[in-house]
């Protein structure tokens, strides 16, 4: 883990809680070749690439909320975890997943970008050989800068930005050999442990034998543009991010939280939750096998959401 995160400071700002009347978004009224549109647009894994998930025991970290605040927000988070079989626990010595509050939220974007501009992703070296060691191309991605498209996403004024460290694991395996001598010094010197050498194989006979995790993931909420938006709100608008690490972007569809609570890239006032096309993506999410392919897999999402919801 990076020490990125001991160096932000956050500055505390309350957001304007007051009661409104309820929105509740449901898919009714969209036909099924709309909500099929509306899965594939949350569901969006990369060319050749699985779909992340949680797939450990997730310890959150809250940081710049009113203590009561954070206290409601370790509940909610906690419950819609356990909804989908995820285990939560507030207050690790490591925690994976950091929400940040700030009025400054440009200040703290480029602080974290300039601390550490590979944004959590792995160790900071490129795939192929290092000092003599090479690194699997299976697991390359766990070597290499964020995307563009991330980069610049998180530089646009969203009232919420994130990103994620997701890790390629080797199912049911180490994918490991230890190594004869000293590491580099850019990995630190002293003893090698164990690094992913040699060239692990995409699939087997018996399927994919490795899967994508989401590791780490930062979570940053402008406080100064909450204006009109409720506290339970925004607790549901960060789950459905969290739980599912869609794209940071403006989404086509109020009828998932994604597209209600967030609309050209400023937050919606009123009471919103998620939905249940956001209910049923998550389920699927986390029931599908998560070593599939993930054009295939998201095909199987859109698929089984839509019949539930359309039967």
């Amino acid at each position: 883990m990076r020490v990125w995160l001991s160096a932000v400071v956050v500055l505390l700002c309350l957001a304007s809680s007051g009661a409104y009347a309820q929105e509740h978004l449901v898919a009714k009224g969209y036909s099924s070749d709309q909500t099929s549109h509306a899965v594939e647009e949350i569901v969006q894994p990369r060319t050749d690439r699985q779909i992340a998930r949680w797939n450990q025991m997730v310890c959150p970290q809250f940081v710049g909320f009113p203590a009561d605040v954070e206290k409601q927000f370790e509940a909610h988070l906690e419950d819609r975890f356990a909804r989908y079989g995820i285990p939560v626990k507030a207050h690790c010595p490591i925690p994976q997943l950091f929400i940040l509050a700030t009025v400054h939220e440009d200040d703290l974007i480029d602080h974290i970008l300039e601390r550490d501009p590979y944004l959590m992703q792995g160790i900071d070296v490129a795939p192929g050989v290092i000092d003599n060691f090479r690194v699997s191309t299976a697991f390359a991605d766990n070597f290499r800068l964020p995307p563009a498209d991330v980069r610049h996403a998180i530089r646009q004024d969203y009232p919420v930005r994130w990103f994620s460290d997701v890790g390629i694991e080797y199912n049911g395996q180490t994918g490991t050999h230890l190594l004869n001598g000293n590491l580099p010094p850019r990995f630190g010197g002293g003893r090698a442990t164990a690094l992913y050498i040699g060239e692990i194989p995409m699939t087997s006979f018996l399927g994919a034998i490795r899967h994508e995790d989401i590791k780490y993931m930062a979570i940053t909420v402008d406080l100064s543009k909450m204006e009109g938006v409720s506290w339970p709100s925004l607790f549901e608008y960060v789950s459905m991010v969290a739980l599912t690490n869609p794209q940071l972007k403006d989404y086509d569809t109020s009828e998932t939280i994604l597209g209600g609570f967030v609309k050209h890239r400023k937050p919606q006032s009123g009471d919103f939750t998620m939905t249940d096309l956001d209910d049923a993506v998550v389920r699927e999410f986390y029931t599908n096998d998560r070593a599939e392919d993930g054009r295939e897999e998201t095909q199987k999402i859109a698929s089984d959401v839509t019949a539930s919801l359309h039967p």
